[in-house]
């Protein structure tokens, strides 16, 4: 049997876009196998149903059966073994029409009862999850954005604490209702196919023992094909078996961590001010008038010398600003916690972003700060993002800071909004910049402040 798909468990925590535009995937394999479904068990009820009818009802059972090969099942391109295996019952079912006669309590129980049973349990099943699925994020969403409004000049530690109290609960629960919808799409893909071949199976074999006699002919031909169809159904109910113990231990597993795993700003690890690259989900201010702003969170990554970003549902992600020699700062914005600024080296495009954590806060910060000087370009990056550390350090200083720090510098106006800077860009080198060529030393960072956001 070819290898079956499956959404990793692991993932279900983070939620990033990649996972969703997966998930998306055995959505509509699901949905595709719903519709099939519900066509292959009218043609069943019908043969059921049509005594008087049976030869014209085992015929539309055979075309039925052949329609598999048609379905555009997103997950199970090349599984020619089961098109094989339909294909083979397809020309069974045409072969015995001329036999068919009283076998309603046979067919009744051996086919039409397993794909009904299919039907109302596992697919019934999908569509609850998915549905809980849907409740459980929004609610997780709605949480965040309680969150993320939470006031940094009068913090309430009572209001806080009921939040992050709300937002960890939405988030396990968001967790919990994933793993279980994920468990059930991975194993979908194993019950469809013994969905499609159990139901088959007993009907053949019920015709074959009421015409004994009947059959002697196809009956030295089948025996092995349905010993064969058997032996495949068995394996695979095995490996669903096998699959479902794996996925329990797996869920059990990760449902077992401490409950600060999914609170925000909870970070046990240090920061890391040498990264050359780094991705996760931020806030980011848009204006949606002359006044007024809205922030949307959204999933961002670096590439290169990039800033990019991948809503939920996109495929791919854009590019949002070209980091190369940009200033990043902490910046002071609608006394929000956690927000920093990067500014393009023109000063002419900025944008406001906002860390769900302070450790998420600093790395992004020094992250960004060492994509701008390009470390990224030199042959051993690591070991000049190391060196460039203490520099990195300072932008994490909110803007206030800045300003004091600047006084009485020999040139407090570059740090002023609205001082006037020459206005020359330097092209990207065309080479990779030697370490040293990126920042001489005793040179103070430069940062480009807009006068309004």
């Amino acid at each position: 049997m070819p290898a079956v798909h499956k959404l990793l468990l692991e993932d279900a925590l983070q939620d990033s876009p990649q996972t969703r535009s997966l998930l998306s995937v055995f959505e509509e394999d699901a949905g595709t196998l719903t519709d099939y479904t519900n066509q292959l068990l009218q043609s069943m009820q019908r043969v059921y149903g049509a005594q008087n009818e049976m030869a014209l009802a085992t015929e539309q059972l055979s075309k039925q059966l052949l329609e598999y090969e048609k379905q555009n099942f997103t997950l199970g391109k090349g599984d020619e073994e089961v098109i094989s295996t339909l294909q083979h019952f397809a020309k069974a079912v045409e072969e015995l029409n001329s036999l068919h006669a009283e076998l309603a309590t046979q067919m009744a129980d051996r086919m039409v009862f397993p794909m009904v049973q299919f039907r109302e349990k596992d697919l019934t099943e999908i569509s609850t999850l998915k549905e809980i699925f849907g409740i459980s994020s929004d609610e997780h969403e709605a949480s965040m954005v309680k969150y993320s409004r939470l006031p940094k000049k009068r913090e309430n530690e009572k209001l806080k604490a009921e939040i992050v109290t709300e937002v960890a609960y939405t988030r396990r629960k968001q967790h919990q209702a994933s793993m279980q919808y994920y468990c059930a799409l991975n194993a979908l893909q194993y019950r469809k196919r013994v969905a499609m071949l159990e139901p088959l199976l007993g009907y053949t074999q019920a015709q074959m023992n009421f015409f004994k006699k009947g059959m002697d002919l196809v009956s030295k031909k089948m025996d092995s094909f349905l010993t064969s169809v058997s032996s495949m159904t068995q394996s695979i109910q095995a490996q669903l078996d096998s699959e479902a113990e794996a996925m329990r231990l797996s869920q059990k597993e990760l449902l077992s961590v401490d409950d600060t795993v999914y609170m925000p700003d909870r970070d046990l690890q240090p920061v890391n001010r040498t990264l050359i690259q780094k991705a996760g989900y931020l806030n980011i201010r848009n204006k949606t008038g002359l006044v007024t702003t809205a922030w949307d969170r959204l999933y961002f990554f670096t590439q290169g010398g990039n800033l990019m970003c991948q809503p939920r549902g996109a495929v791919a992600g854009g590019m949002v600003l070209d980091l190369d020699n940009s200033s990043v700062m902490a910046v002071e914005c609608e006394d929000r916690r956690y927000c920093f600024q990067i500014t393009s080296p023109s000063g002419k495009t900025s944008i406001i972003l906002q860390a769900e954590s302070k450790k998420e806060y600093e790395e992004w910060i020094c992250t960004l700060n060492n994509i701008s000087r390009q470390i990224y370009l030199t042959d051993n990056p690591e070991a000049v993002a190391i060196r460039l550390n203490q520099t990195a350090i300072q932008a994490v200083t909110p803007i206030t800071s800045f300003e004091k720090r600047l006084e009485g510098s020999p040139h407090p106006d570059r740090a002023k909004p609205g001082a006037t800077q020459p206005s020359t860009e330097t092209p990207k080198a065309s080479r990779n910049p030697e370490p040293e060529d990126l920042i001489a030393p005793g040179t103070p960072i430069q940062f480009d402040i807009p006068s309004s956001f």
